[in-house]
């Protein structure tokens, strides 16, 4: 098999001879040529815009959004790319309008503040869904409509910065408005001074912990806020298991950036010269779901036992990771092929999957990573955990 090489650049490149002030000025600059850029390619994304405000206030009268007294709102970035993040926005959605949806209340999905602005379609996956700008949103509620919104963990210190504290204040007044933040990366949460902060103008601030790992005492201590726990799920088909002999000779590889991808590929590549590899980039999430479903193995540089490990495994196939303790589960702490660094893997990576392609073996190691997982997650404790939610945050079912 023949394999392309890519130099990544060395994140670790040293930055010491560079002064402070030479850097800030780097910095200014490079923001002050990316205006530019937005300003100069505004005219021609103009006709985008006019049918992206068509489209979306078309929506918003269809769905009578104006007479809902509650609305729930979920914030997604305007980068179309699709992660575990937004696909978990797009399920908790769809979750929500099938809980809540009715005469008087309803959800919606927003591009969070600034960005998006001439889209009015997520287009990473197939979906009906239309995203509107916050601001057209506002002006189309009733004065009395309550409002809840979802933030991501990552964009809430964003999120506040561009709204202002004093627009929030004016939404709770004349809405009641409530704050949930997502934490569906706990590396990502806010921090607990910007929490404290938020908390001061929302008292009932909360949040919801995908994974139950990250709703210990110790982190509603550190945060002073409520967690919810709401597991993550996303998968449209609940993604059914398949034996060993449906499976094709494949792995599938994360496009994450990784200094040790080429070494551990490599070794790869040389014992194993009639393994196929997919690297996944640039393909809609239907496609993914293609290659998920046939490859026999997964191998993640992401964030430890991502959705690149568990999706694979919960269709019966096998992945591999370097475990970083974010995502992990108890029962999962020592398991053959989340190994402890990239320099491990590379050594054992080739034999462990020699050792493990029978079906006898196969399948019996998918069963002690898929059975432990799916004791924490799957669409039905999501459903529970979101009904939980409302009733205990909203006071609602």
């Amino acid at each position: 098999m023949t394999q392309s090489r890519t130099v990544w650049p060395d994140m670790a490149a040293s930055t010491g001879g560079v002064s402070s002030l030479r850097r800030g000025i780097a910095r200014r600059l490079s923001r002050a040529l990316s205006q530019l850029r937005a300003l100069a390619g505004l005219p021609g994304r103009l006709p985008a815009w006019r049918d992206a405000r068509r489209m979306q206030s078309q929506a918003l009268m269809e769905r009578q959004v104006g007479r809902r007294k509650k609305l729930v709102i979920f914030f997604i970035p305007g980068i179309q790319r699709v992660t575990g993040g937004v696909l978990q926005i797009f399920s908790l959605h769809r979750m929500t309008r099938e809980l809540l949806g009715g005469v008087d209340t309803d959800t919606l999905i927003c591009w969070l503040p600034g960005e998006g602005w001439d889209s009015h379609h997520f287009d990473g996956f197939s979906n009906d869904v239309t995203v509107f700008p916050l601001e057209m949103v506002l002006d189309t509620i009733a004065t009395d409509c309550e409002l809840m919104f979802h933030l991501p963990e990552y964009a809430t210190a964003a999120f506040i910065k561009h709204v202002g504290m004093r627009r929030l204040a004016r939404l709770r007044a004349a809405h009641r408005l409530r704050i949930n933040i997502l934490n569906q990366n706990i590396e990502s949460m806010a921090a607990p001074r910007l929490v404290a902060g938020l908390k001061r103008m929302f008292p009932d601030l909360c949040c919801t912990a995908g994974n139950p790992a990250w709703a210990t005492e110790e982190e509603q201590r550190r945060l002073n806020i409520p967690i919810h726990v709401l597991p993550t799920w996303y998968y449209p088909d609940d993604a059914p298991w398949l034996p060993y002999e449906a499976k094709r000779n494949l792995m599938i590889v994360s496009p994450d950036r990784n200094p040790h991808r080429e070494r551990v590929l490599g070794a790869i590549g040389e014992a194993l010269p009639d393994l196929e590899i997919k690297v996944i980039q640039g393909l809609k999430y239907e496609q993914y779901l293609e290659f998920e479903r046939a490859a026999k193995w997964s191998l993640t540089f992401g964030e430890g036992l991502d959705g690149y490990f568990y999706g694979p495994v919960l269709r019966g196939g096998i992945s591999f990771a370097v475990s970083n303790g974010t995502f992990d589960l108890p029962g999962l702490e020592t398991i053959r092929t989340a190994y402890a660094d990239y320099e491990v893997m590379a050594a054992r990576i080739a034999a462990d999957i020699r050792d493990l392609d029978s079906k006898e073996r196969y399948e019996a190691y998918n069963r002690t990573v898929r059975e432990p997982f799916l004791r924490a997650f799957g669409r039905e404790r999501t459903a529970t955990g979101l009904s939980a939610f409302y009733r205990e945050a909203w006071g609602l079912l």
